[in-house]
């Protein structure tokens, strides 16, 4: 027999129905991780109204914050590495005769900042909202995902003006339709990492700290400021270890579809969905076996 549900609040704090789960509940079932999605949805929406009116309050410029962060980021990077390294990239799809060093290095920026803004998010929302979750019974990952659709929306900004640049150049082509699964399959992957960390981080706070050294890491070892075939003529070792890291998948697919405007091998593009999306289950399955007691570390 199932235990009868429970009552939690809202972040404005409105009375709002939690159900109760059983034991069977826990089975790690992607129809059960879909359903408990369904039916908390509002109380995620909650969580993230509630991040859009605070993210930028104090602020004068606001969300235009969201974007001159990665815009700025972008101008010192491609000062510094085209001009200074003279590292080239490679020629555009629409016209292989002119290249865009600034428009190769922020597909890869978008690319990657979605995936780390959703980790690092991820890891920190415990945290932040200890004392609610210490008070009131609700899933502890109702804030994580409600922090994570705003996270969201600020990618999808950069997105905007990813599209623009490209329209500048005049690189357009079908191709880029496929740049929606991949950011999909980005998102899935760094929500699902940042769900298996997130417990971990409440339990031991060096675990963020640790994590961004490794981001760092992992930012110079995704092909990002410079073409892979440089890496690839230049030290084949590190050529395997770049390979190697995720992200590169992520972030060279990217590139093909909307810089190089080439459609990648037919698996690619499921594959990566589907990598995410199993990234995903099993980062939601564990939290939820292991964040039962997560009021009491916080």
């Amino acid at each position: 027999m199932l235990p009868m549900g429970r009552m939690g609040f809202t972040p404005e704090g409105s009375v709002w129905p939690i159900e109760a789960r059983g034991r069977d509940s826990d089975r790690p079932r992607l129809t059960r991780v879909i359903a408990d999605l369904y039916r908390q949805r509002a109380l995620v929406w909650a969580f993230a109204n509630r991040d859009f009116a605070t993210r930028y309050r104090s602020s004068i410029l606001g969300w235009a914050w969201s974007l001159l962060q990665p815009l700025a980021t972008l101008l010192v990077y491609a000062a510094v590495f085209s001009l200074v390294f003279r590292i080239q990239a490679p020629p555009l799809g629409a016209d292989p005769e002119r290249t865009s060093f600034a428009a190769f290095l922020f597909t890869g920026m978008v690319t990657f900042n979605l995936f780390s803004g959703l980790l690092m998010l991820s890891m920190t929302q415990l945290r932040s909202n200890g004392e609610l979750l210490r008070k009131v019974h609700f899933p502890a990952w109702t804030p994580i995902l409600g922090a994570s659709i705003v996270q969201l929306v600020q990618v999808a900004l950069e997105v905007i003006v990813l599209i623009a640049m490209f329209l500048w150049l005049g690189n357009i082509g079908i191709s880029w339709l496929l740049a929606i699964p991949i950011l999909l399959g980005t998102a899935l992957f760094g929500q699902g990492v940042g769900l298996m960390l997130a417990v971990l981080n409440a339990r031991f706070g060096d675990v963020q700290y640790i994590v961004q050294v490794v981001l760092q890491a992992l930012y110079f070892l995704t092909p990002i400021l410079y073409p892979l075939a440089l890496v690839e003529s230049t030290a084949s070792w590190l050529a395997w270890i770049v390979k190697a890291n995720p992200l590169t998948w992520f972030v060279e697919t990217m590139h093909q579809v909307m810089y190089s405007l080439v459609f990648p091998q037919w698996w690619v593009v499921p594959g990566l969905v589907l990598l995410g999306a199993v990234v995903f289950w099993a980062g939601f399955t564990i939290f939820n076996r292991t964040s039962e007691d997560i009021g009491e570390l916080l």
